[in-house]
């Protein structure tokens, strides 16, 4: 089986909310620091041959090292967390990297099984990543929702922090409107309305096409919408996207650090 490593990038200067990953109010109220509860999910998977946090501050390294995780120091310089992991990467011998923010607190290892399962199968695909579909108006008009449009074969079209695509006629008895329709009924089969995605932060290259990413042209797209994504579809490659019903919940407001509290408090685990 190829082999595939999974890098966490983790900086501290997030714009915000600064230092969310190693906060310790998480740790205080849920028994682990925001970034562990990441780790500690993605050492689950079973088809993940190693797990590395990447980061450029010695206060995230130390965290890390501290719970017992596997961290390694990136240069200061990148502008993207997918530049982190490609340094890395470049150092490791691996066939597929996948990449987990390490605010996304709800991932889980099956996920990242049923990820590696995708992208071995693809053909086409440089990067495979995930989507939910949005359950309601205000998460489809959030500029912090990364929506995506997909075509037949489930590639990603546009990424797009606006309403895409735009309902021109809403209707409430329409399959083009948005619903509060449950992830089963969607992930069997049985919801025939249209999907409107939500774009997770969860990608997998193939580790020749990241090693190449840093160097690929940065579209104007990109600039405006910072969506890095957007740079591999402005430079022609194709991004697979699957649908999964686990539904995942970023932190990357105070709004989202007190949500994520309240869910994972010690008292109710």
């Amino acid at each position: 089986m190829p082999k595939t490593v999974a890098i966490i990038p983790a900086r501290y200067a997030s714009t915000r909310l600064p230092g969310k990953l190693i906060k310790n109010e998480a740790r205080e109220h849920t028994g682990k620091y925001l970034i562990e509860h990441v780790y500690r999910n993605v050492v689950n998977a079973k088809n993940v041959h190693e797990v590395i946090v990447a980061t450029d501050d010695e206060h995230i390294a130390e965290v890390v090292k501290h719970f017992g995780g596997c961290v390694k120091m990136t240069s200061t310089n990148h502008k993207s967390g997918t530049d982190r992991i490609a340094e890395i990467a470049s150092n490791l011998d691996a066939d597929f990297i996948v990449n987990i923010q390490g605010d996304e607190p709800d991932v889980r290892g099956s996920m990242i099984d049923g990820l590696i399962e995708a992208m071995y199968n693809e053909k086409e695909a440089a990067v495979c990543t995930f989507a939910n579909k949005i359950r309601s108006m205000e998460e489809f008009t959030d500029p912090n929702a990364v929506k995506v449009v997909i075509d037949k074969n489930s590639y990603a079209m546009y990424f797009s922090r606006a309403t895409i695509p735009y309902i021109r006629d809403e209707n409430s008895n329409s399959k083009f409107s948005i619903s509060e329709k449950t992830p089963d009924e969607y992930s069997t089969g049985n919801n025939t309305s249209f999907l409107f995605l939500k774009h997770l932060g969860i990608y997998m290259y193939r580790k020749d096409f990241l090693l190449s990413f840093p160097s690929l042209a940065i579209p104007d797209i990109e600039e405006i919408e910072k969506l890095e994504q957007l740079r591999v579809l402005s430079n022609g490659y194709k991004i697979k996207v699957i649908v999964t019903p686990y539904m995942c919940e970023g932190v990357d407001t105070p709004e989202d650090f007190e949500r994520f509290l309240r869910k994972y408090r010690l008292e109710d685990l």
